[in-house]
């Protein structure tokens, strides 16, 4: 984590507490999303705490900051005490530069951990915080304010001296968690141990002491659990069943299902079917019944397939129900006279249903033309459509759409996070398209909403050719990949003819007290150069892409060791210190002495979207050309 950065937007929060509780007791089991953000701090006992699907074992005075719509589990069979503080926070903008890192570095939202090395002044503070919560009197909620700040101070203090830790995850509950979500996949030990960044012997010895058995083992119960639910449905073949488990046939299927139940396949179907089917269906004994049957029969009873059908009318797609219409006409009626011209019909249709990002089924327009984004400016005005609505983020750091639309044709509608409904509304869109889903049910109110998500798309290419689906502008996003192709072929070019054979290249970005590594595929231009472009990471960095877990798109690195990333050709981003101020680690380095190192602005390198991309692209190419020839010289 960048604590500088961190510690910065702290210091400019607005806090509201929402509740604070204290639990001291055994045998606890807790399953929630949380409404706010929050700080769980466990001061005594043990416990298992999953904080989405990040799973740790806490035996000792652990803090946990998990953000807003989290999900958070909590077991614990013997005594456990622990502290939830929810809270409600905000960032206050001095200026455009707070609000870039509020939202790079989303100080409410992110989840951290810390195990403190001084935990008795820490739990000082919380036993001092929650008698006055307690007290429900305003002046003491004023003090409980201040005592948490005291409190964040102190988490941050503790990480950025490097006295307390972050906490470990617990890596074999997170291989069982893995395991039990991909049963249907090929998966291999040596799958799980890269995945955490173990060897295969340490994860084998820390699932077996765990669970008493290996991950193999493990799997294979769990697959034959599931191939029981499957063969009692009696709606699958057995060969089906066997290819969905990641079995390698339905002959090792049968053996391994042999070895664990003593019973074929196909005589525990028959067995336990049939005894199923000779039940009568009454309130007494539905619980024989396996899921589907148990379903529909409760449907029945409560007369819900009446509502099911209409739903399910109301979902089918206009081709279907144009072709059921002929049909129907064709038999009361001569097909002559009741032929219906099903491209016609299409053609006049204003809205069409989709399915977007989030998974969700939306009525859109067939052709959006008033689009309001609260992110993906430069995928939108990739396909000619300039959007009436925008944020502060993509309007004022992402310089190089500037030129895609006109002054004052895109209204501000705010900052990312902090949207103005008012101004929306306003723009009367017919298109609404956000990032995310949390703020779904309040833009839909206005407009129809689609979510899009660029880690859903593998490629810009892929991006470009979802919203042209998105949009109707299909047409456009062909032309729009042509093009990019045909100019970032000339830039890799242009590049190739003047560079030595495997060159490697490094961005940096510069803060007060730390520097960061950019990522393979973030914005500050990782994405052109690396993904775009294609360019080879030093080797340091490509270490650090291989081993270490980004954050925001960044690898925290601290100056000390900045000439340890060195490349052929490096480029700088300078945040904080923009009189020059850094320290002698850098500015000693030969590359900077010697005036190598080339600077990029932040306004132009904030963004990664596609359109943003290629021009990215394309002025380091001409950096690289111009850079590599006066070297030369």
């Amino acid at each position: 984590m960048n604590y500088d950065a961190y510690m910065l937007l702290w210091q400019n929060a607005f806090i509201q507490l929402k509740q604070i509780d204290y639990i001291n007791k055994s045998d606890v089991h807790v399953s929630k999303v949380l409404t706010y953000s929050s700080f769980l701090i466990v001061t005594g006992g043990g416990a298992q705490v999953v904080i989405d699907d990040q799973p740790y074992h806490v035996q000792r005075f652990s803090i946990f900051h998990i953000g807003k719509s989290q999900c958070l589990q909590i077991t614990a069979q013997q005594s456990v005490s622990y502290f939830l503080i929810s809270y409600k926070g905000d960032v206050m903008y001095k200026d455009a530069f707070m609000q870039h890192l509020h939202m790079h570095y989303q100080p409410f939202q992110t989840h951290f951990s810390c195990v403190p090395a001084n935990p008795i002044v820490i739990h000082s503070i919380l036993q001092d915080m929650y008698s006055k919560w307690q007290s429900g009197s305003i002046q003491e909620h004023l003090s409980v304010r201040a005592s948490f700040y005291e409190l964040v101070y102190h988490v941050f203090r503790e990480l950025a001296e490097g006295q307390g830790k972050p906490h470990e995850m617990d890596k074999a509950e997170a291989a069982r968690l893995f395991i039990k979500q991909h049963i249907h996949q090929p998966l291999s030990i040596q799958t799980l141990a890269d995945m955490l960044q173990i060897s295969t012997r340490h994860l084998l010895r820390i699932f077996k002491a765990r669970y008493e058995i290996g991950p193999q083992i493990y799997l294979q119960q769990l697959r034959i659990e599931q191939a029981k639910q499957y063969l009692l449905t009696n709606q699958y073949g057995i060969k089906e069943i066997a290819i969905s488990l990641g079995f390698e046939d339905e002959y090792y299927f049968s053996r391994a299902f042999k070895k664990a139940t003593n019973m074929a396949p196909s005589s525990f179907r028959l067995k336990y079917t049939a005894s199923m089917s000779e039940i009568a269906i009454t309130n007494e004994n539905h619980f024989q019944y396996n899921n589907n049957q148990l379903a529909q029969a409760k449907r029945f009873e409560n007369g819900e397939n009446e509502i099911m059908m209409r739903k399910m009318i109301q979902h089918i797609k206009l081709p279907f129900l144009l072709s059921l219409i002929v049909l129907l006409a064709a038999c009361n009626e001569d097909t002559s006279q009741s032929k219906v011209d099903e491209q016609t019909l299409s053609d006049t249709a204003v809205t069409r249903t989709v399915t977007d990002d989030s998974g969700r089924e939306v009525e859109i327009p067939v052709k959006a033309e008033r689009i309001v984004t609260d992110w993906y400016l430069g995928q939108i005005l990739a396909l000619d459509v300039v959007p009436v609505g925008g944020v502060t983020a993509n309007l004022d750091y992402a310089a190089f759409l500037k030129q895609h639309y006109k002054d004052g044709e895109i209204t501000n509608i705010g900052t990312d996070g902090k949207v103005s409904l008012e101004k929306v509304l306003e723009l009367k869109p017919d298109l609404i398209i956000t990032w995310n889903v949390e703020d779904v049910a309040k833009y839909e109110k206005i407009a129809p909403t689609i979510v899009f998500a660029e880690d859903a798309h593998q490629s810009a290419m892929e991006e470009i050719e979802a919203m042209g689906n998105y949009l109707g502008r299909q047409a456009e996003a062909e032309k729009f990949t042509k093009e990019f192709e045909d100019r970032i072929a000339k830039a890799k070019e242009k590049i190739m003819d003047v560079i030595p054979e495997g060159s490697t290249f490094t961005i940096y970005e510069m803060f007060e007290k730390n520097a960061t590594i950019v990522g393979q595929s973030s914005v500050s231009g990782g994405r052109a150069l690396y993904q775009i472009l294609g360019m080879k990471p030093q080797e340091k960095v490509q270490e650090i892409f291989d081993t270490k877990e980004a954050s925001n798109g960044r690898y925290e690195i601290s100056y000390e060791v900045v000439g340890d990333y060195v490349g052929d050709y490096n480029f700088m981003i300078n945040f904080f210190n923009k009189d020059g101020q850094l320290p002698a680690t850098w500015t000693n380095l030969d590359v900077v002495k010697n005036n190598q190192v080339l600077e990029l602005p932040s306004e132009y390198y904030f963004a990664s979207d596609p359109l943003s991309g290629l021009h990215q692209a394309e002025e380091l190419a001409d950096k690289i050309v111009d850079f590599t020839k006066a070297q030369q010289q």
